[in-house]
């Protein structure tokens, strides 16, 4: 079930942004959104939280595609070719405004809750669905900026935290939202916010909290960024066959793709057949800087196709890495081959070294979660950026010294007095 709409997404976060700054100017504008008008449309408040967390999802997934062994640059655009070339740092932070986005539905959803409890009153406030949906946008919020950035800040102008710091605390958000989505009535509210602490949970390594979640959600799940003609999906638009082409899937997938006229996948290398979760496209065209092959990702292929954020099989992913690091190598291939079967591929045989074991799991949560932006994660979880790269035998990418998160945004460290604008007491983790 998909358990997310974006409704007013647009209006509602101007209007609330609105709402932060003095009113300095002595002439009124008739559109803007007054305090009063928002008290009178307090869903469409809800809703906007929940879509400041959707709307830059698109642009996250390319990001860290592009800092992963995903993309390559394929353009002429200075962000993508410093990010894939891991040659970005504080100062040329590539995802400061989706971080900024995020920091800033972070707060929103403390702003929004205050405002239910001070219309509706503590006690109706308390039971809505409105508060179960803001907090787990806030929960989410949190959870995004502790899995993509070395540091952030846990509340507005608040200290710096690490990336820890911030998942402990978007795994307190998300049980408060749990609690209040069953309270509520919300079980999709709650199923939500169960498989985001699942991941969160996964991250901070409570494998035995994240299989609890995991195990929770039921089978068909799926909770996507909603994207529609007011909010497109930046993966397409600029990424994608037929659209912009500025960046393409790296060269170490070529192999696995062949030429054709039609959109197709790539091919599942266990077996050779086509494996369904990873859908490509590639007819031989140039892309937008006229010398590099565009492998194109095929899984969005819309403007308006939404993004998974979290899913069903995603939690089996969390279950079968549990069981792998615990030793359980039949049950965790017992798991991925039914995922695997789902799609009509052949199952892996069970390993019995934890070597093949793991990447047996990185593989089958590449193509689980393809073009989803789980893979830099996973590369930084298991330590093998530098590894990785390194065996692409490339000089323009090269391991060593490659960032493995991405760093503070500087716009946060300009304008918050606590923290140091200073690159050299910013972090930046490298392989």
């Amino acid at each position: 079930m998909n358990t997310s709409k974006l409704r007013g997404l647009t209006a509602v976060s101007v209007g609330v942004l609105a709402l932060g700054a003095c009113d300095i100017l002595t002439v009124s504008d008739p559109q803007r959104y007054t305090a009063d008008d928002l008290d009178s449309a307090l869903p469409a408040v809800a809703n906007g939280v929940e879509g400041a967390v959707h709307e830059v999802m698109d642009n996250w997934v390319v990001y860290r595609a592009l800092l992963a062994d995903v993309y390559q640059h394929t353009g002429t655009w200075s962000g993508y070719d410093d990010t894939d070339h891991g040659r970005m740092d504080y100062t040329r932070n590539t995802l400061a405004g989706t971080q900024n986005a995020w920091l800033r539905a972070q707060w929103f959803a403390v702003d929004a809750q205050a405002r239910f409890e001070r219309v509706m009153g503590d006690a109706e406030a308390a039971s809505s669905p409105l508060t179960a949906q803001v907090q787990m946008s806030g929960g989410m919020a949190d959870m995004l900026n502790g899995m993509t950035f070395c540091e952030s800040v846990a509340e507005p102008t608040g200290n710096v935290v690490t990336d820890m710091q911030m998942l402990e605390q978007a795994e307190r958000k998300l049980t408060t939202a749990i609690s209040s989505a069953q309270s509520s009535g919300r079980p999709d509210f709650a199923a939500a916010s169960t498989a985001a602490r699942a991941q969160t949970r996964m991250m901070l390594g409570d494998w035995a909290g994240a299989v609890a979640d995991a195990s929770a959600i039921p089978a068909g799940f799926s909770y996507d960024a909603i994207f529609n003609q007011e909010s497109i999906n930046w993966i397409v638009l600029v990424t994608t066959k037929n659209y912009n082409e500025a960046a393409g899937l790296l060269h170490k997938w070529w192999p696995l793709i062949t030429k054709s006229d039609d959109p197709g996948y790539m091919a599942d290398p266990l077996s050779g057949m086509p494996d369904m979760r990873l859908p490509v496209y590639f007819d031989g065209e140039v892309a937008t800087d006229n010398e590099t092959p565009h492998y194109s990702q095929w899984k969005y292929n819309g403007e308006t196709d939404d993004i998974p954020m979290l899913h069903s099989d995603g939690m089996q992913l969390i279950i079968a890495e549990a069981m792998a690091r615990s030793g359980d190598f039949a049950g965790a291939t017992g798991v991925l081959n039914q995922l695997r079967a789902a799609v009509g591929l052949p199952g892996h045989e069970v390993p019995t070294d934890p070597v093949t074991m793991g990447e047996i799991v990185l593989w089958e949560r590449f193509a689980e979660h393809f073009m989803e932006g789980q893979r830099m994660g996973d590369l930084h979880r298991a330590g093998i950026v530098r590894d990785v790269f390194e065996a692409l035998n490339d000089p323009d990418r090269l391991g060593v010294g490659r960032p493995t998160k991405f760093p503070l945004s500087s716009t946060e460290a300009l304008y918050n007095p606590n923290i140091e604008n200073d690159l050299l007491q910013r972090c930046l983790p490298r392989a």
